[in-house]
């Protein structure tokens, strides 16, 4: 009986010391994932209750990105924000489009004269998807995620399509993400100046990492512990974007250097390999 016991007991130790509540598949995460595609973006966002794309790369990105989406399980997107409608950031969005089932899709109400932009057109009439030109803010909320997306404060002047970006801020378990489309020169200034609350823990810095006289504020205004740059080993960040941020000392990660992940579980921010 004794030795039953002390099995028994020896048993349940070594349970307990295999067990790791952090290994739960029912615990509460967050994924962000910006794929290495050159300079142009693509990123993901996860949770158990939606999957969130910003952006879609170039023409030729199309198919990797929806092979990628595959295996990373998301099978469909709830919501497929284009920021703007220059190549680097809608061009692979018509072969998402056709190859994913999509909730809803939305976008800057403004027109551009490109084939990207026809493809696009194209997609947009086909899809099932739920298709809002945003002339307004839109607040949206997955489960635990809120999802807010703001319009540019500058009005369109036919030319600077990046002062268009919509810009999407996520909140989720207490932390924020700021993904920042390509915003620059006015609209960068009228965010940062204006009434915008920027801070955030994870940044997706605008415009590739392009220097802008505005840079060093909205590094103050988000304060982030993370910085994600959307960059090309062929056009890397600017030298100056690096160093105005380097007084705040984020973790700056680069798609330059490959994909990036990071997960967010219980309050703490992981890089995955």
């Amino acid at each position: 009986m004794k030795r039953t016991l002390i099995f028994l007991i020896a048993l349940l130790f070594l349970f307990g010391c295999a067990y790791d509540p952090t290994e739960d598949k029912d615990a509460k995460k967050l994924d962000i994932y910006a794929f290495s595609i050159g300079k142009a973006d693509a990123l993901l966002v996860r949770t158990s209750d939606a999957s969130i794309m910003i952006d879609a790369g170039e023409h030729g990105d199309g198919e990797r990105l929806v092979e990628r989406l595959r295996e990373l399980g998301a099978e469909k997107l709830d919501l497929l924000i284009l920021t703007h409608c220059d190549k680097d950031h809608i061009g692979g969005a018509d072969t998402i489009i056709e190859s994913l089932p999509i909730d809803r899709i939305v976008l800057p109400v403004y027109e551009k004269d490109s084939k990207q932009y026809t493809q696009l057109l194209a997609a947009l009439l086909q899809t099932d998807a739920e298709v809002s030109y945003l002339d307004q803010d839109l607040s949206l909320k997955y489960g635990d995620l809120d999802a807010e997306i703001w319009v540019s404060p500058v009005p369109f002047d036919g030319k600077s399509d990046n002062e268009q970006s919509l810009i999407t801020k996520i909140l989720y378990e207490g932390k924020s993400y700021l993904f920042m489309g390509d915003a620059v020169g006015k609209e960068l200034e009228k965010l940062i100046f204006g009434t915008r609350n920027l801070t955030c823990d994870v940044l997706k810095l605008p415009h590739h990492g392009v220097y802008d006289e505005n840079t060093f504020a909205l590094m103050t205004a988000a304060m982030p512990s993370y910085v994600i740059i959307c960059d090309s080993v062929k056009n890397p960040a600017d030298a100056e974007t690096l160093q105005a941020m380097e007084l705040f000392d984020p973790v700056i990660l680069q798609t330059k250097d490959g994909d990036v992940h990071l997960v967010i579980s219980e309050g703490v921010v992981k890089i995955e390999e």
